[in-house]
């Protein structure tokens, strides 16, 4: 596990929730994961560790069977953001779940999952090896109560698995997990796994839509692979936090705080990881230049404004050192679906929800 990942703040922001439910103060969830000296709605990520970190810190102050259950019953396919769309078009449960399993990286699970299949059906594995004992009992019951929810919602109606089996310390009776997910909990089992029938997994699903599932998929590739060459650590996490203040051109002290460093120890370590912080920078309003140009019909003057940039000007001059060539000439040499196509699908789909 790469505990230095970073998330969007989803996942503590439903502890949090939780937390507050079950009177225990966000001070002492937050207590030694360096999230607690500023307001959590500035920060828009954070580390693998840092969730871990708080999910002990609940635990140590309330430690009962079933904290998880009713943590993972908060999921919905908008916790997911763009990949829960992808999921929600999919041709079939299975389409989604192999979904999930292609961008890992977007999906909300701490721990790995692995699919292993069966007479009766799939069997999905929370791997909780990875984590420390006390975090176990809650990310098991979480994960597989969230998947509860997301698959109700994927098929338009109650989902119930085969089976589920139950290894982990400090886990409740048999009878708190039979009542919950309505089947056979095995407490004796040597893994925590959910079987899943066949006829569920290729059951027809109501929202789904081939071209919408595409251009998502695609943008979640997108998204994925802006990272995929890059290994050195800090220079990852400065890549993620670009993305997700794109908007700005923000300079590096402000990149430098988010991640609690100094400018100078910021520009120090890039430097010894061979990424220079303004390659990074340049790489992240590249991407998503070349993404608003060849996706959308957007004119120059708003790509320019969603890029952080004054005028139209400034933007082409820049795009055209990336590029080689203008913004204009590099548009008409391609030709793809507008976004506008998705956007109107999904309106579709909504619109197909609420019937």
């Amino acid at each position: 596990m790469d505990w230095r990942q970073r998330r969007d703040n989803t996942n503590v922001r439903l502890l949090l929730e939780l937390a507050a439910e079950l009177g225990v103060p966000a001070r002492q969830c937050l207590a030694n994961t360096g999230l607690q000296d500023r307001p959590f709605e500035e920060l828009s990520s954070l580390q693998l560790w840092q969730e871990l970190a708080v999910i002990r810190n609940l635990v140590a102050q309330h430690s009962q069977p079933g904290t998880g259950l009713r943590l993972g019953q908060r999921y919905h396919l908008t916790s997911l953001g763009l990949l829960g769309y992808t999921m929600l078009a999919s041709r079939s449960l299975m389409d989604a779940i192999e979904i999930t399993s292609q961008f890992r990286p977007l999906a909300m699970s701490i721990c790995p999952v692995n699919l292993h299949p069966d007479k009766s059906g799939l069997w999905m594995v929370l791997d909780a090896s990875v984590l420390p004992e006390d975090a176990r009992c809650l990310v098991v019951e979480r994960g597989m109560a969230a998947w509860k929810c997301v698959y109700s919602e994927l098929l338009q109606r109650p989902f119930v698995p085969l089976a589920i089996e139950i290894c982990v310390p400090s886990a409740g009776p048999a009878e708190l997990y039979n009542a919950h997910f309505e089947c056979a909990a095995d407490m004796n089992a040597a893994r925590n796994a959910m079987l899943i029938a066949w006829e569920d997994l290729h059951s027809a699903l109501p929202l789904a839509n081939a071209m919408t599932q595409r251009t998502c998929a695609n943008l979640c590739q997108h998204l994925c692979d802006s990272l995929d060459d890059i290994q050195a650590p800090l220079a990852r996490q400065v890549l993620q936090s670009l993305m997700s203040h794109s908007g700005r051109i923000h300079p590096a002290r402000d990149v430098a705080g988010w991640l609690g460093l100094s400018e100078r120890t910021l520009h120090r370590r890039l430097a010894l990881e061979g990424h220079p912080f303004r390659q990074l920078d340049e790489r992240v309003r590249r991407n998503l230049a070349e993404r608003l140009l060849g996706d959308t019909t957007l004119g120059l003057d708003s790509i320019a404004q969603q890029l952080g940039y004054a005028e139209a000007a400034s933007f082409s001059r820049a795009f055209k050192r990336w590029a080689g060539c203008s913004p204009d000439q590099w548009r008409r040499q391609r030709s793809t679906r507008p976004l506008s196509a998705l956007a109107g699908a999904l309106a579709d789909m909504s619109y197909e929800n609420r019937l």
